[in-house]
């Protein structure tokens, strides 16, 4: 979504898509609060419901911190210079004088043939300035950005896989990217984290743990 605040002077401020924000609360309904409301309802018979409590109350602050850092990620576009704060990173401001070229591509999602745009904004050392992916990024907001910008626009006709979008411009993928082992590993650990979580709130609460 893309909308010019006068707050921004008429500047192009870009936000990513709203349906990440529904998806967040959709989790935080189906996943903690159901569990936090079980076990507050099993340690009721013995008292230890407001340590059961305090985890949902946690849970709400977790949902509300990532709200709130959602709600402030934005790009704003003005006819001399790019500002992009990230979820987790600060502001930070490049000159659009520093843009060399702009290139739009498709790439196919894990295991599927739809694909993603995604916009990869370079210097003239091929570094990356700044990019857009389709996951969080409607195409729509993508290719505002892009006129914003100005720069030609080089937009390849075939999608290409994620692998080959990064050999294809080196520079683009993020630390986290295209590393198959560190993504597993970061599964596995939200995984166990929330099973620790549970088990732990269950000990608390004096609930019977199998074995």
């Amino acid at each position: 979504m893309a909308v010019a605040n006068e707050g921004y002077g008429g500047d192009l401020r870009l936000r990513p898509r709203r349906g990440l924000l529904w998806s967040g609360v959709l989790v935080l309904i189906i996943v903690p609060l159901p569990i936090v409301a079980t076990l507050i309802t099993l340690g009721v018979p013995n008292g230890s419901w407001p340590i059961a409590l305090i985890g949902g109350a946690i849970s709400i602050v977790v949902f509300f911190t990532g709200l709130f850092l959602f709600r402030t990620t934005d790009i704003v576009i003005s006819s001399t210079q790019i500002t992009e704060r990230g979820f987790f990173s600060r502001s930070t401001s490049t000159p659009i004088s520093a843009v060399n070229s702009l290139v739009l591509a498709h790439t196919f999602r894990t295991s599927s043939s739809e694909t993603l745009p995604q916009l990869i904004v370079r210097n003239d050392r091929n570094e990356r300035i700044l990019r857009m992916r389709g996951i969080f990024w409607s195409e729509q907001t993508i290719r505002e950005a892009a006129a914003a910008i100005g720069s030609p626009l080089e937009e390849p006709v075939d999608a290409v896989t994620s692998r080959q979008f990064f050999e294809k411009y080196p520079g683009s993928a993020y630390w986290f990217e295209n590393r198959r082992g560190l993504r597993i590993a970061i599964v596995a650990v939200i995984g166990l984290s929330c099973i620790g979580v549970v088990l732990g709130l269950m000990r608390l609460l004096g609930l019977p743990v199998a074995g």
